[in-house]
C-alpha cells in the first residue's frame, strides 16, 4: 500500500511535468478575418489578370488596324510605338500575387497540416507577404508614371482615355480607359490588404506567443 500510495503522490507529478504545451492551431476571429482578406485579394488579383489580359490581346490584334473613324476618315487606331511594358509589370505582378494567395490558402488545408505550424512557413509568410507589397507598390508607381507621361510615351492607359472617340474594330476605347482605372486602383486595393493581413498576422504570431509562454509558466508551476 505504501508503494501505491508513494507512486499515486509522485508519479502523477512526473505526468504533469512532462506534459509541456504543445503547439495549438491558430484559429478564431483574426485567423478568419486574414482568411478572407486572402480570397478577396485573390479574387481582385485575378480580375487584374482578366483584364489586361483581354485589353493586351485586344492591342495584339488591332495594332495594325487602320479604321474608318467618326469624322470620315480612315486613321490607325494604335501608335506605331506604343509602350506596354507597364501592363507586363501590373500584369506580373497579379500573377505573382495569385500564386501566392493560393499557395497561402492551400496551406490550411489538412494535408499541410504541419507545415501549416512550422516557423519556416512563419518566415515564408513574411517574405511572401513583403514581396507582394512591394510588387504591388512598384507595379502601381510604374502604372500611373508612364500614363502622366501622355504624348512622351503612349501607353494602354493613357492612349484610351486620351483618344476615347477613336475606334479600333474590336472594343471600345472608352470601354479600355474605364479597365485602365480599374486596373489601377485595384492594384492599391490589393497592396492595403496585403498589408492588413500581414499585420494581422504578426498580431496572430504575438498572441500565440503569450498563451504559449503563460501555459509553460503554469505547467512549471505545477
Amino acid at each position: 500500500m505504501e508503494a501505491l500510495r508513494h507512486e499515486r503522490q509522485y508519479g502523477s507529478g512526473s505526468a504533469i511535468s512532462h506534459n509541456y504545451p504543445r503547439k495549438e492551431r491558430v484559429t478564431g476571429p483574426p485567423h478568419i478575418v486574414r482568411v478572407i482578406i486572402r480570397i478577396f485579394a485573390l479574387i481582385v488579383a485575378a480580375s487584374i489578370t482578366g483584364v489586361l489580359g483581354h485589353a493586351a490581346a485586344v492591342w495584339f490584334s488591332t495594332q495594325n488596324v487602320i479604321q474608318q473613324q467618326d469624322g470620315g476618315y480612315r486613321q490607325r487606331a494604335w501608335p506605331a510605338n506604343l509602350d506596354l511594358w507597364p501592363t507586363w509589370v501590373m500584369l506580373g505582378a497579379a500573377v505573382v500575387a495569385i500564386f501566392i494567395q493560393l499557395l497561402s490558402l492551400l496551406t490550411l488545408c489538412g494535408c499541410f497540416h504541419r507545415l501549416h505550424e512550422s516557423h519556416l512557413r512563419n518566415w515564408a509568410v513574411f517574405f511572401t507577404s513583403l514581396l507582394g507589397i512591394a510588387a504591388w507598390i512598384v507595379a502601381a508607381v510604374y502604372f500611373k508614371t508612364q500614363d502622366t507621361k501622355g504624348k512622351t510615351s503612349w501607353d494602354l492607359w493613357s492612349w484610351s482615355c486620351s483618344h476615347k472617340s477613336l475606334e479600333n474594330g474590336k472594343m471600345s476605347f472608352e470601354t479600355m480607359c474605364v479597365e485602365m482605372n480599374f486596373t489601377f486602383y485595384a492594384s492599391i486595393v490589393v497592396a492595403v490588404l496585403e498589408i492588413a493581413s500581414l499585420a494581422i498576422f504578426g498580431r496572430i504570431l504575438r498572441k500565440g506567443r503569450k498563451v504559449r509562454q503563460y501555459s509553460r509558466i503554469t505547467v512549471e508551476k505545477i
